[in-house]
């Protein structure tokens, strides 16, 4: 497995895959299974720059972790895994130098460091939701499954924004639970229930 860098000046930014994610995701490539990876964490490095470690099992200094919001493959690399999480406005107060993906059984299979980015919450006067996004390099991304909980996949602002302009710019929207006839460019949102 590989690392993508990026070089800040003097300083090296990497996201690696740990020598456990290498030893599960070999064995799921031999035995026909998936690394099922679920969270997604960031910390603020025992307050300085560091390099991660393959041999890492855990952040220096974890402080929220949260559900995979969406994971796609770069277009420009087959080989390059986005795996992208959205740290709510209420968390904060911190600054975010490192990231890392877990499975479902809590082991970290990667891990970056990232260029101090500051995590503010309302009480230092501003609020902001941050979308993280780390690139991992795979061998093989057929041993890699990404679980996205529906039901707590957060979506950010400007997600919200380009569904709504997508809309306006198609058609009108629907809410009901009969099946009839779609309008050509009609958007439907069918419910098995109305919710009242």
């Amino acid at each position: 497995m590989g690392s993508v860098t990026v070089h800040e000046t003097d300083r090296e930014y990497c996201s690696i895959v740990t020598d456990l994610g290498n030893i599960l995701m070999m064995d799921a490539v031999k035995n026909g299974r998936k690394v099922v990876i679920t969270e997604f964490a960031v910390g603020d490095g025992g307050g300085e720059y560091y390099r991660p470690d393959t041999g890492m099992t855990e952040l220096k200094n974890e402080l929220w972790r949260g559900n995979i919001n969406s994971c796609e493959v770069n277009p420009e690399a087959a080989n390059i895994l986005e795996v992208t999480a959205v740290c709510p406005g209420t968390v904060g107060g911190f600054t975010i130098r490192e990231i890392a993906v877990f499975d479902r059984e809590n082991r970290m299979i990667a891990v970056g460091n990232i260029p101090e980015t500051p995590k503010v919450t309302m009480m230092d006067g501003a609020i902001n939701e941050l979308r993280l996004v780390m690139e991992i390099a795979l061998v093989s991304g057929d041993s890699v499954e990404l679980l996205v909980d529906p039901y707590v996949t957060t979506a950010t602002k400007a997600d919200i924004d380009k569904v709504w302009a997508k809309i306006r710019e198609n058609g009108k929207v629907t809410i009901g639970t009969t099946e009839e006839g779609m309008e050509e460019n009609e958007i439907r949102f069918k419910v098995g229930r109305m919710p009242y």
